[in-house]
């Protein structure tokens, strides 16, 4: 079955941990990369988290940083080069840190989306927001709309559901990002019920108030996604540490309620979770 929004189950009532791959698997080919988006859908993954932005031509590209210095054997602003200057670059393996030369370039993000049609849901990371509803176009022409997700910053407190936000929500999924501070998390997430989100991406500063919250997220029928990145996360739940105990680190956070993992290492994860009993009260709806 062709895998889209549509088909994959959100709700709570699917028991299943959702694994999304950071960047690709940049373990094993350059970070954003066809091969890396290619060894997520490999590893199981059901969404591969990208980033894209336009280069100077017009394009969208895929690409994290402002500069091509880092990832590619090129230097200077994306947003200065040209598509076919980007295109004569090769990328750096992994994070670019090795600086060893792959013999991937960079994609647009056009190639990336018709790698993955039908076999994983790609989140799209707008590395500049202006340009989200832009990256919305370019996926509607391609008629992906149903297998892609994007996100953007929400805090309910200072920000009404613009039309223009109404508008995208109704074309194509999205996840609003939010941050509680302590003491706000009940709060925020009834305040979040006027855009219906079917996952939130959360960080919080409380464990215990997040997992004394379960109930309303129950409830709500919102799937927490959490990162576990190295850099990213939240308390100290990182990668690093889960890899040596994935129980006091994934287990902890599914317990709590969490649905949704942003990872560095999906292949790991998902052999975890293949092998970890099934949790049966972590995300099901309360009696």
């Amino acid at each position: 079955m062709e895998l889209t929004t549509k088909t994959l189950d959100f709700s709570r009532n699917n028991p299943d941990v959702l694994i999304i791959a950071h960047r690709g698997i940049w373990h094993q080919a350059p970070e954003n990369s066809l091969a890396a988006v290619e060894a997520s859908i490999q590893a199981g993954a059901q969404i591969v988290e990208i980033d894209t932005q336009l280069c100077a031509t017009g394009e969208f590209v895929v690409i994290h940083d402002a500069t091509l210095d880092r990832t590619t054997t090129g230097s200077g602003l994306v947003a200065e080069t040209s598509l076919e200057e980007i295109q004569q670059l090769y990328l750096y393996e992994s994070d670019g840190a090795s600086q060893v030369v792959s013999q991937q370039r960079v994609s647009l993000l056009s190639e990336v989306l018709e790698l993955a049609r039908g076999r994983i849901i790609v989140n799209v990371d707008a590395k500049f927001p202006a340009q989200l509803p832009a990256i919305v176009d370019a996926i509607e022409q391609l008629e992906m709309l149903d297998q892609v997700i994007v996100k953007s910053k929400f805090i309910p407190d200072e920000q009404a559901v613009t039309p223009e936000l109404a508008q995208l929500c109704r074309k194509v999924m999205h996840i609003p990002l939010v941050h509680a501070p302590k003491g706000k998390i009940e709060p925020l997430m009834r305040a979040l019920s006027a855009l219906q989100p079917k996952m939130i991406e959360f960080s919080f500063e409380d464990l215990e108030e997040f997992r004394a919250a379960k109930p309303l997220l129950q409830q709500l029928d919102y799937r927490i996604w959490l990162n576990t990145l190295d850099p990213v996360n939240v308390l100290g739940f990182a990668d690093g540490k889960a890899l040596r105990d994935p129980e006091a680190i994934w287990g902890t956070l599914i317990d709590a309620g969490v649905g949704a993992l942003q990872t560095d290492y999906p292949e790991q994860l998902g052999q975890w979770l293949s092998e970890r009993p099934r949790q049966d009260t972590s995300l099901s709806h309360p009696e």
